[in-house]
């Protein structure tokens, strides 16, 4: 063999047994990786935490059997971190924890092991010198209040030194933790409590938001009650599964029960991802997406398509499996897409500045910065300085005040939209009544236009069909009189003086009834005529006085006839009993029409009141029908004054 060959040989040897010795070495060091501390029992008045003196293990590969206990590889000091959460790649497998014990009394003593929270099986083994192995121990009677999952109870003789491993199999929850204790039996019971009690303040808290999560509930029930819309169901559902969420996680916290296990390891995200269900369908209806935003319809409907598809996927790997790192991804997946779907709701808010979807998405906001921060706490040994109240380190407190502040933007957001609710159905009331108003205002103007068709048509009726017959009348009764001369009957001359009075009465009421005489400046020229027509056969003068601009304004039939038959009558009454050589008749427009009659004559006398006491009444009564006013009095004269408004 040629030299180089040998020495290469050599050097590559020497250089493989130099590497295992290193090896070597450090497999020891892995194996001794610190000297356990031994427990005095003499030490621990009451508990005592034993992280410290605790070495862990944790059996990632399912390969550690009983008899190799005693060959425990890579024993290492319990991080500060497991002593708030066990990560999730552990959870499911064995993990192994040795202490030595030495009770230095001089009497036996036993003890209790509290390993932590929460642990599925506790099996413990001690070191047997004689075989060099670790024997399991029998499951000893204990403490009346706790339970054989949750402490175990170590006995040892007096002035015994003793090394104890314990192993631990966890349920599939993300808040497990490992911190053994060491307790005696009196003090147990207080122990548990005050485990229980660790974070009073923080249950304190989530109970006031489980108090206000209620009486959501109740405003939801009353909103439904009093509108029948499914979107409160809805949002009470929402309200009322994740408080009862929070109302559990406070209650059961570190107590050691069959429901607490099955909430913490499966029924917790449950009824949060059912809740969230419930709110998604909720906002789908708040804001009516299916017919004012399709594509934002789309997302939060699929959002429910991913989180129904991510229970069912979840309860299948809770019950039918054993692989807890695939259900917590399953979990924490459907999280983080809730979280997706939240943050593409916040950039529809702002894109379409709508003010409801951005009070929805500042709730939102919060909601998604506390569900984050609560999620990372979780999954993640990270908590904020230990200066700071245990409230800041708390996961569920983060999450409690994302919902509560979204709650808060919530009742703004339903604010905000009953109040646009409010004015939408008040613009409707308004255009609904407008539009009966005009219709009611169409059928008054039919009526109107038909009476008045049907006024104009009985005028020329009358005028073409009795006015012809009684001019034919007072015609023949004028040819009797001019046949007969001085041999007159005084029936043929009453006959022709009915006539002649039928004719006049005729004659005013056609021009009452007829609807193009309507109005004001007809009134005047009417009633001039008739006057002057009146008082052409006495001594009388009459003078009508009126503006020198009418102005258009409508005078009804009614008011028209009663107006005339009030002026007639007092012009009857001046001619018969007043003695007067001269009528005045005046028109004054405003927003009345006022007419006065004043005369020269005796004026009221009170012996002749009785001779036209019934014409003044008359008067009276006819003016009050029509919203008018009556006045008489003396005033050099009599003078006799209508109004009656106009419009």
């Amino acid at each position: 063999m040629p030299i180089s060959l040998q020495f290469r040989l050599k050097n590559q040897y020497f250089f493989l047994v130099f590497f295992l010795f290193l090896c070597s070495n450090r497999l020891f060091a892995q194996s001794q990786s610190f000297q356990l501390d031994t427990i005095k029992l003499s030490n621990i008045r009451l508990s005592q935490n034993i992280s410290g003196q605790t070495a862990l293990y944790i059996d990632s590969s399912d390969n550690i059997q009983t008899e190799h206990l005693h060959q425990l590889p890579s024993l290492q000091r319990i991080p500060v971190s497991m002593g708030r959460k066990l990560p999730v790649r552990f959870v499911g497998k064995n993990s192994y924890l040795q202490f030595n014990i030495w009770n230095d009394a001089d009497s036996a003593a036993h003890i209790f092991f509290l390993p932590g929270f929460y642990c599925n099986t506790i099996t413990l083994f001690k070191y047997n010198a004689a075989t060099q192995q670790f024997d399991a121990l029998p499951r000893l009677p204990g403490n009346k209040q706790s339970r054989q999952d949750i402490v175990r109870r170590l006995d040892l003789a007096a002035g015994e030194r003793a090394t104890f491993i314990a192993e631990l199999g966890f349920f599939k929850t993300t808040v497990n933790a490992i911190t053994p204790t060491l307790c005696y039996d009196f003090f147990l019971p207080s122990l548990l409590n005050q485990l229980q009690n660790e974070r009073k303040l923080n249950s304190i808290i989530t109970y006031m938001v489980c108090g206000i999560m209620l009486m959501m509930v109740f405003y939801s029930l009353a909103g439904y009650y009093t509108s029948r819309r499914m979107e409160f169901i809805y949002y009470g559902c929402y309200t009322f599964l994740l408080g009862l969420m929070f109302f559990y996680k406070a209650y059961f916290y570190k107590i050691p029960t069959e429901a607490n296990f099955f909430f913490e390891s499966y029924f917790d995200f449950i009824m949060q991802g059912t809740g969230t269900i419930f709110y998604f369908i909720f906002l789908r209806n708040f804001i009516n997406t299916k017919n004012e935003y399709p594509l934002l319809n789309k997302v939060l409907y699929a959002q429910q398509v991913i989180t129904v598809l991510g229970l069912v996927l979840f309860t299948y790997l809770n019950f039918f499996t054993n692989n807890f790192f695939l259900q917590n991804l399953v979990e924490n997946g459907v999280k983080y897409s809730w979280s997706v779907s939240i943050v593409l709701f916040i950039g529809f808010a702002i894109f379409r500045q709508s003010s409801i979807l951005l009070y929805l998405a500042i709730g939102h906001s919060c909601l998604l910065l506390g569900g984050f921060l609560s999620l990372y706490m979780i999954n993640t040994s990270f908590r904020f300085n230990s200066t700071l109240t245990s409230l800041a380190n708390d996961s569920l407190f983060w999450y409690e005040m994302g919902i509560l502040l979204e709650l808060v933007f919530f009742m703004v957001a339903l604010s905000f939209k009953n109040k646009q609710e409010i004015a939408a159905r008040a613009r409707e009331k308004e255009r609904i009544l407008m539009e009966y108003e005009k219709s009611a205002i169409e059928r008054k103007v039919a009526i109107l236009a038909a009476q008045q068709e049907e006024r104009n048509r009985i005028s020329a009726d009358m005028h073409d069909e009795l006015g012809s017959g009684v001019t034919a009348i007072r015609l023949l009764s004028e040819l009797a009189k001019a046949k007969m001369k001085d041999n007159t009957l005084p029936e043929i001359e009453k006959i022709s003086n009915s006539a002649n009075d039928l004719i006049t009465k005729m004659n005013t009421i056609i021009w009452t009834m007829k609807s193009s005489n309507d109005t004001v400046d007809n009134t005047i020229a009417y009633v001039r005529a008739y006057a002057s027509e009146f008082l052409d056969n006495t001594d009388i003068t009459c003078k009508v006085e009126y503006p020198e601009v009418i102005p258009i304004i409508e005078l009804t039939g009614e008011r028209r006839r009663n107006i005339f038959l009030c002026i007639k009558e007092a012009l009857n009454n001046i001619v018969k009993h007043a003695a007067a050589s001269a009528v005045t008749i005046r028109f004054q427009i405003g927003p009345q029409l006022v007419i006065t009659i004043s005369d020269n004559g005796t004026g009221l006398i009170p012996e002749k009141l009785r001779y036209f006491g019934n014409g003044i009444t008359n008067m009276h009564k006819r003016m009050e029908s029509i919203d008018g006013h009556f006045n008489i009095r003396n005033d050099k004269g009599t003078t006799i004054m209508l109004s009656v408004p106009l419009g």
